[in-house]
């Protein structure tokens, strides 16, 4: 399969996504409001989120529920602060 440049883009932002969602050492210019952002984001539990997520992995043809079912299991819900 020859991807095309805008799959390569939409893959390209997936990435950047996942990358964000593994932050695990203290950046000074990445708070931590940012990679719980990209980790929900990744989950799609909140249905604007998914809905946002669903078109993102469309352009990439990337399947949704494969990146929404491997990032639920990475990336559980912990009960801590609110951003």
């Amino acid at each position: 399969m020859v991807l095309t440049a805008e799959q390569k883009l939409w893959r390209a932002v997936l990435e950047q996504a996942y990358l964000d969602a593994e932050l695990l050492s203290p950046d000074p210019d990445i708070s931590p409001k940012e990679y719980l952002r990209a980790r929900n984001f990744l989950r799609a539990e909140d249905p604007d989120e998914a809905l946002t997520l669903a078109l993102v992995c469309d352009f990439a043809e990337v399947p949704t529920d494969r990146v929404i079912v491997w990032a639920r299991r990475h990336y559980s819900v912990v009960a801590g602060p609110a951003f």
